[in-house]
């Protein structure tokens, strides 16, 4: 086997966790946008439909994606390395040279486009790795375990106990979020370009915060376990079949009935006990892994290729078409272009979604067929291996 050879899998789960980050992003910030009064203590759109929609999403993908995405980038910090030996380069220059250029593309998407951006999180937690990255594959797999359950025992503690029955928007509670004056946010997006540029510019910086506390132990637990994954060659293994189909199953058995618990109480109107944060926070990686493993296991099956050919070249250009989600996003919904966030319940922003979802699986296809990288990952492989790469493909 070519040990420099793309993994078609993997593209393919990357391509998929990009429709659960869209799904994920589009819906907390439609929420957020539309939140009205200064305590965020109402939704514009609250009504069965729009709360089932809600609810389901954060069933199903709140939680779960940035997880996949996690794991991913930590097995393919293992293909950079592999990537350096090959080439008789030294890893860590090349490294730091693409967290510095990730970094600076994450702030520039924070600032212009999605605040929640997590690309400086991910570049920031890359020179973590960049230290650990000559430690065992098990010691790797035990620290990461052990990061994402931290956590869990947090949840636990008394304090948290009466965080269960506020009001809080997706992504989270109000204390994560009391920087955020709802009424002033509303009425910059909504209004002109330079109202909404001046909205991204100011709440950006603190809304990182929140994305560095509340995603970055779990995304750290996460890069530790895709690593341990990449140098075991985890998806180049003869037992990865066997082990897909014990990690669907025990997503399925036991992040499923998780799942199915918080939809039912949410759509009767109830609320969760303070414990099922506690809850989550452990069965969401299996839920992360159940659906990585789904996908591996439809890619080795009678459809696989078809499968691998939809999904991979998005996959393949995961850092533009992110950045592309957030731009369409912004021009629909803020004062960048439409300003229709008010006028799109939540079942129309997941509409929009999948069209957009489709549209770019179809770009990313008929973009990879005639150049080799998408230009964001044209950016990062130029500053990374500090030359020019040849971007068209031969005619």
């Amino acid at each position: 086997m070519n040990p420099g050879r793309r993994i078609g899998e993997l593209d393919a789960i990357r391509g998929f966790a990009l429709f659960g980050i869209l799904i994920t992003n589009v819906i907390v910030v439609s929420t957020l946008l539309t939140v009205s009064g200064d305590d965020g203590a109402s939704l514009l759109f609250d009504g069965a439909v729009d709360n089932a929609v809600g609810v389901v999403v954060d069933a199903l993908f709140l939680g779960k994606f940035f997880l996949l995405f996690s794991f991913l980038f930590g097995y393919s910090f293992t293909l950079q390395l592999d990537a350096a030996a090959r080439a008789g380069a030294r890893a860590v220059p090349r490294l730091l040279r693409r967290c510095a250029a990730l970094f600076v593309i994450g702030l520039l998407h924070a600032a212009f486009l999605w605040f929640g951006d997590i690309l400086t999180l991910y570049a920031g937690l890359c020179l973590i790795l960049i230290v650990l990255r000559n430690i065992r594959p098990i010691t790797a797999f035990i620290a990461g375990v052990g990061i994402l359950l931290a956590p869990a025992a947090l949840h636990l503690l008394p304090d948290d106990e009466d965080k269960a029955a506020n009001v809080h928007a997706p992504g989270g509670s109000d204390d994560s979020l009391a920087f955020l004056d709802f009424s002033w946010v509303h009425e910059a997006f909504t209004g002109g370009p330079m109202d909404t540029l001046a909205a991204q510019l100011t709440v950006a910086p603190d809304f990182m915060g929140v994305i560095w506390s509340g995603q970055g132990p779990s995304a750290l637990g996460m890069f530790l376990l895709g690593m341990a994954a990449g140098k075991i060659r985890f998806m180049n293994s003869p037992v990865l079949s066997a082990w897909s189909a014990r990690l669907q199953w025990i997503g399925l058995l036991i992040g499923g009935p998780v799942v199915v618990w918080t939809i039912v109480v949410g759509l009767g109107d109830g609320d969760l006990p303070g414990y099922a944060d506690a809850i989550t926070t452990v069965t969401n990686p299996l839920i992360t892994f159940f659906y990585a493993a789904t996908i591996i296991r439809l890619a080795q099956g009678r459809a696989g290729a078809r499968l691998v050919a939809a999904l991979a070249p998005a996959g393949r250009m995961a850092a533009t078409n992110y950045i592309a989600q957030s731009a369409v996003f912004m021009l629909i919904y803020t004062g960048y272009g439409f300003a229709l966030v008010d006028r799109v319940p939540p079942l129309g922003v997941i509409a929009i979604a999948l069209v957009t979802f489709a549209v770019q699986l179809a770009g990313s296809h008929w973009w990879l067929r005639r150049f080799k990288y998408g230009p964001v990952e044209w950016v990062l492989r130029a500053v990374t291996n500090a030359r020019i790469p040849a971007w068209r493909r031969p005619s």
